[in-house]
């Protein structure tokens, strides 16, 4: 389980870190805007939230893959 996670986490902190440093290249984060709202934070905690749901989002496609890379026996296994 413990390898499996590994795999999961770590490229999804990779693109994490890559899809936030794009994201934020392009957007200031002072100028951004919540369910019609201006965004009123600091731009470190801009940057630290939205570098959490870039890796949430990769993390989950990451360990869907590996959901769906399982074996028949893997699949039909009880227990």
């Amino acid at each position: 389980m413990g390898k499996r996670l590994m795999w999961i986490l770590w490229p999804s902190f990779l693109v994490g870190g890559a899809a936030e440093a794009v994201f934020f290249t392009l957007i200031d984060p002072q100028e951004l805007y919540l369910l019609g709202e201006p965004v009123h934070w600091s731009p470190t905690a801009v940057y630290s939230v939205g570098f959490f749901l870039f890796w949430m989002i990769a993390a989950a496609s990451s360990a869907f893959t590996c959901f769906l890379q399982r074996s028949a026996t893997d699949v039909n296994q009880q227990g």
